[in-house]
């Protein structure tokens, strides 16, 4: 958006616009005092029928907004917003992780409510009323552009909407396409927004338009693309996820360079950068009219503090505190709000603002009508490494200047006076420990009926243990927790997996599994490391060493589901079938929902030559996860191997229209058209396999034998 703040301010107070930010951020100073006057009150219902975009930004801290105190300038545009809004001086995610915390943003419940724990081992369920669902129901068209496969429709949040364009791609053979940057999600965004395409219309490309830098102005052509659907009379609800502040961190130039020291900021800017491109795009094809914006983001990250790199394993205000700005002037004047706030607001505060009804018992508030000083506390949990690795669960609650963290070894903090939760004050404030534990009780307790993990297919595996993410799709078992279990006392095992991870990503593999062997003999119970050592070795060619490796885990009581899935794969892939079939055959039985074991197991099946039974189970695996690309290219296979090369072709295709990039499937479908007599498809599918992947023998020897260059 261009020019004088006055002069904008001006043309948005004829035009009725709304803009809500809340970009995931942590580490700003946990209770400063504003200087600005009290808001006004609004009306509920005041911006009746307005349209309604969703920004939510992923892994942003809030002491790298300027408006939150940063002097590094990565975010003009993400300030100026805050500056004419109401900025909320303390807001809260309520899980460190990606897919649960925007689960409370879309269904105003807190976890425990809503089901979703923790990434890719769990699916919301779709039943719930959600905004997209509730907006949907009262006339709203729907749309969401999502820029991670942590998001993927799989996992349940596409409910209410009617396009969710989460083409990512990437697989299990081609791992580094499993996110798309801030211009490649905003622009089929922008698209669908002034053009305002049919649920069943095709989603424009999202080819990247030039970034401008936030404000410079759109061209003439885009603004003139207001379009009849841009005025059409039903409003619409779009809902834009950027992932870019995510590790790993690789800004786009010139934002890689001029950050070459600090990555994470670069990634910032360009997010910013990206976000006032489209807004300006917007504005000049004056899509932004009767437009509220809600800008929201689910967690920060941690750089270090407290022993964590990242995020995900603690829940320490680094990666629980997020901004949270409403801009509308002059329906909203510029305010700084103590009033606290939530994620799980987030939902009945825009419902309240549109004039829709929201459903009942949500976990949250409206915000528009909240009392300054009125504080219903914030729960908290991050249970990751319990699912993962068995530690012990972390759960929490927060209430005004009071935080408390449930662990073996708990915690008590003074936010105002210890900003940085350096100082545990549990054992000398019992009774405010106890106030929040009561508190917790009750909240935690809702879960109790909350849905198990769920399984996952072998794709969804691979693309979110290539973001770094580990899923463990069975709970973890009943285990009485001790001070031994604290993720407190577990931080340098936790360096070492994320040490070793990262040694593995730039290819130094014998330091990578000397670290996981050092880190096994410090915590032999630790099942994860096991599973990541088994991998380094198979992949690295040495498939004895990897096999001793899962068997002796297994045989020690030391191995959970997915360890003994790949010892069973492992025992296959080496030509021990009786062996691998004594392991996969009663995992499948125990929970015919794990599509994953029914892939692998139809795999043994198949090289075992067991046809009949292969494809029975593919089948089912197919069932439970209709758009796993990987499954449907392994039945592709497997039709190869008995001559049905028909069925072959027709399994194939549907892999590459689910996953384009999966250079295995187009190779595969290359054989198939070549044995049905069809030359010249037969060769285009191998140049697609060999474009994707310049080293593929396979491709290259069947375009030999077919005499192509």
């Amino acid at each position: 958006m261009k020019g004088d703040q006055r002069s904008t301010a001006a043309r948005m107070a004829r035009r009725w616009l709304v803009l809500i930010l809340a970009a995931d951020i942590a580490g700003a100073s946990a209770c400063r005092r504003a200087t600005e006057p009290a808001r006004a009150p609004i009306a509920a219902a005041a911006l009746r029928g307005a349209n309604v975009l969703l920004v939510t930004i992923d892994t942003l801290r809030a002491d790298h907004l300027g408006a939150y105190g940063s002097t590094r300038g990565l975010t003009p545009t993400l300030d100026r917003l805050a500056g004419e809004g109401w900025r909320f001086e303390v807001a809260r995610a309520h899980v460190p992780m990606t897919l649960p915390s925007h689960a409370t943003i879309m269904s105003g419940l807190y976890p425990p409510g809503n089901g979703v724990r923790d990434n890719g081992a769990f699916r919301f369920d779709r039943t719930r009323p959600t905004l997209a669902s509730t907006l949907g129901a009262a006339g709203y068209r729907t749309a969401a552009f999502i820029g991670s496969f942590v998001l993927d429709a799989r996992f349940g949040l596409n409910a209410g909407f009617g396009l969710y364009d989460d083409r990512l791609n990437g697989s299990s053979a081609n791992l580094d396409v499993v996110q798309r940057t801030a211009e490649q999600v905003l622009a089929p965004a922008y698209e669908w927004i002034t053009r305002v395409p049919s649920p069943e219309s095709p989603v424009p490309s999202p080819q990247s338009p030039r970034l401008r830098s936030p404000g410079s102005p759109a061209s003439s052509g885009e603004a003139r693309q207001s379009a009849e659907g841009a005025t059409a009379a039903a409003p619409w609800f779009v809902w834009a996820h950027l992932y870019d502040p995510h590790e790993p961190y690789t800004p786009p130039e010139p934002y890689r360079s001029r950050y070459a020291a600090d990555a994470y900021s670069g990634e910032i800017a360009y997010a910013d950068a990206a976000l006032g491109a489209f807004l300006a795009r917007l504005q000049a094809a004056q899509a932004l009219d009767r437009t509220l914006v809600v800008i929201a983001s689910d967690h920060g990250e941690s750089l270090g503090e407290h022993g964590e790199r990242t995020h995900g394993l603690f829940a320490y205000e680094s990666t629980l505190r997020v901004p949270l700005i409403l801009w509308a002037p002059p329906a909203i004047p510029a305010s700084v709000i103590e009033t606290p706030a939530r994620l799980v607001d987030v939902m009945p505060t825009v419902l309240d603002l549109v004039g829709v009804t929201a459903p009942a018992a949500l976990d949250g508030r409206s915000l528009r009508a909240a009392n300054h000083g009125d504080d219903p506390g914030s729960y908290f949990e991050a249970l990751n490494a319990n699912f993962t690795r068995n530690w012990a669960p972390l759960k929490g609650m927060v209430s005004g200047r009071r935080k408390l963290i449930d662990l073996p070894i708990p915690e008590l903090y003074d936010l105002a006076a210890d900003p940085g939760e350096l100082h545990n004050l549990y054992a000398t404030r019992r009774d405010d420990a106890r106030d929040l534990e009561s508190r917790l009780d009750r909240i935690a307790g809702a879960g109790a009926n909350a849905p198990a993990p769920v399984a996952i297919d072998p794709d969804a595996d691979a693309r979110l243990r290539s973001l770094g993410y580990i899923v463990r799709p069975s709970a973890a078992p009943a285990h009485k927790y001790t001070s031994a279990d604290d993720p407190k006392q577990l931080v340098p095992l936790n360096a070492a997996l994320d040490d070793a991870a990262a040694m593995w990503a730039r290819g130094d593999t014998a330091r990578a599994i000397a670290t996981l062997r050092e880190a096994l003999s410090k915590r032999p119970d630790l099942t994860v490391a096991y599973d990541r050592l088994a991998v380094m070795l198979r992949t690295s060619g040495r498939l004895a060493e990897a096999i001793a490796v899962a068997d002796g885990a297994a045989r020690a009581g030391r191995a959970d589901r997915p360890l003994l899935r790949s010892l069973g794969s492992m025992y296959a892939e080496a030509g021990d079938y009786p062996r691998a079939l004594a392991i996969l055959e009663p995992l499948a039985r125990q929970d015919e929902s794990d599509a994953e074991t029914l892939d692998t197991l139809a795999q043994t099946y198949a090289r075992g030559r067991r046809g009949r039974d292969a494809e029975t189970t593919f089948r089912k695996a197919l069932a439970l996860s209709p758009n796993a690309a990987a499954s449907w290219s392994n039945l592709g296979a497997l039709y190869l191997m008995e001559d049905r090369a028909a069925d072959a072709r027709e399994a194939l295709t549907r892999a590459v229209a689910i996953n384009p990039d999966l250079a295995t499937a187009h190779n595969a479908l290359g054989v198939a058209y070549a044995r049905m007599g069809d030359r010249g498809r037969a060769e285009e599918e191998w140049r697609r396999a060999l474009a994707l992947r310049p080293d593929f023998a396979d491709a290259r020897a069947n375009l030999e034998r077919i005499g192509a260059r």
